[in-house]
């Protein structure tokens, strides 16, 4: 049996086209600084959050609905860096203790009214800023130092969910805490070995086809993916072992349109993916500066209305949309008789349209064996039985299966996954 993979390069995350972007999908301090006219010192990258503000829409028109607007942790120097239309950048934060400073912040979230939630780590609490779309306000102070409810000790992360429930975790105290966005202390998680990672959905988020409360936490020295409701009942738990890791450093979470998890991992230098219920996809990107490749990659975020996905790494911030990947398994027997028929398994990493033909030798189409407007991602399998479209046996010889994957994101425009495997009808 002979396996061919046309498009040989990952393709679970894609670059957009050049007309989308100019060719332009990674940002580096040195291009920031050609591009805005403002140097940047990067030290030690964290979260990054990114979002379509209404107050910034033009309701007109459409062109511009995936102009976002994107956040990100400068920890290293206690700062927020942002754009501010395509060639505009503004910064936020200057080291201390003051109620408007920050101090080694970390994890970023928000909301569309504006609202921007940090975390300020060595200041144990949780920044309230505004963005009214040139600059960032400080607004208020969330805890502070302690163990009792609404207090930290180490928070990390944040994340807020569109029912306006803040999720933050406390390392040291062992537990998330929950919050609503005044500050409002409601509940906490216990259960959990020094969280650090956080990412909550609720089942009335815009743009979440998974009507599911689902909250994933990791724990336990970067190394454990907790899967739970949003009011703390654990669903399960995956340890970096169970995906075949020798060893893993998760840092950060989001998820996409269709429940898809996407995890960064800067020990191994790339995103691992999940299906909503933690199964297992695929991992993407490895070591380095070029395409497809990350140095130390932390925050993640994901504007799920288009599949668009921000990761950032120690030294710059690569924009993808969201795509598909699958591979051949196998395909038994590989030489078969007339009536006999024989089985094609294979492999999708997200969901997307599948089409599925059997191909004569000269070209010519034998039979459409499969189609689908929206197959799940993980294992599959179908049955030729040898029959043409006619219902007839086929002669013998060879024939060739080809499967089409089609993302369901904006990329299914200019990306079509084929694989494609060749056997044999014997006589």
């Amino acid at each position: 049996m002979l396996l061919l993979l046309i498009t040989l390069e990952q393709t679970s995350l894609v670059y957009p086209p050049f007309g989308h972007t100019m060719g332009i999908h990674r940002g580096t301090p040195s291009y920031l600084a050609l591009l805005t006219g403002i140097k940047l010192v990067v030290s030690r990258t964290e979260g990054i959050w990114a979002v379509k503000f209404p107050f910034l829409d033009n309701p007109k028109t459409f062109a511009d609905d995936d102009e976002l607007t994107v956040f990100a942790v400068n920890s290293g120097n206690d700062q927020i860096i942002y754009n501010i239309g395509f060639t505009g950048l503004g910064m936020y934060g200057y080291s201390g203790v003051r109620d408007s400073a920050l101090w080694n912040p970390c994890g970023i979230t928000g909301d569309l009214s504006g609202n921007v939630f940090v975390v300020d780590r060595n200041n144990n609490r949780v920044v309230k800023l505004l963005f009214d779309g040139e600059k960032l306000l400080y607004k208020k102070s969330i805890g502070k130092f302690g163990i009792l409810e609404g207090y930290f000790n180490d928070p990390v992360q944040v994340s807020e969910t569109d029912e306006g429930e803040i999720f933050v975790t406390d390392r040291l105290n062992n537990r998330v805490q929950v919050f609503d966005t005044t500050g409002k202390y409601l509940r906490e998680i216990k259960g959990l070995v020094r969280p650090t990672g956080v990412f909550a959905r609720s089942s009335k988020d815009r743009f979440y086809r998974l009507k599911k409360d689902y909250l994933y936490v990791i724990d336990n020295g970067k190394q454990r993916i907790n899967l739970l409701t949003t009011y703390g009942t654990p669903i399960r738990s995956v340890e970096y072992t169970e995906i075949g890791l020798d060893s893993a450093r998760f840092e950060y979470i989001a998820t996409d349109f269709y429940g898809q998890v996407y995890i960064t991992d800067s020990k191994n230098h790339c995103i691992h993916i999940f299906d909503p219920e933690l199964n297992y996809l695929t991992s993407f990107g490895h070591k380095g500066k070029g395409d497809g490749e990350f140095l130390y990659p932390r925050g993640i975020t994901i504007w799920r209305r288009f599949g668009q996905v921000f990761v950032l790494d120690s030294w710059s911030v690569q924009y993808f949309w969201v795509g598909v990947d699958g591979w051949l398994r196998d395909i038994r027997p590989s030489r078969f008789k007339p009536g006999n028929g024989t089985t094609i398994y294979y492999f999708t990493t997200q969901p997307c349209r599948a089409r599925i033909n059997i191909f004569g030798k000269d070209g010519k189409l034998v039979k459409r064996l499969f189609w689908s407007h929206y197959l799940k991602p993980g294992k599959h399998y179908i049955v030729w039985d040898g029959t043409d479209r006619h219902g007839k046996y086929v002669p013998p010889g060879e024939y060739t299966i080809e499967i089409k994957l089609t993302p369901l994101y904006s990329s299914r425009r200019f990306l079509k996954k084929i694989l494609k495997g060749v056997v044999e009808c014997i006589q």
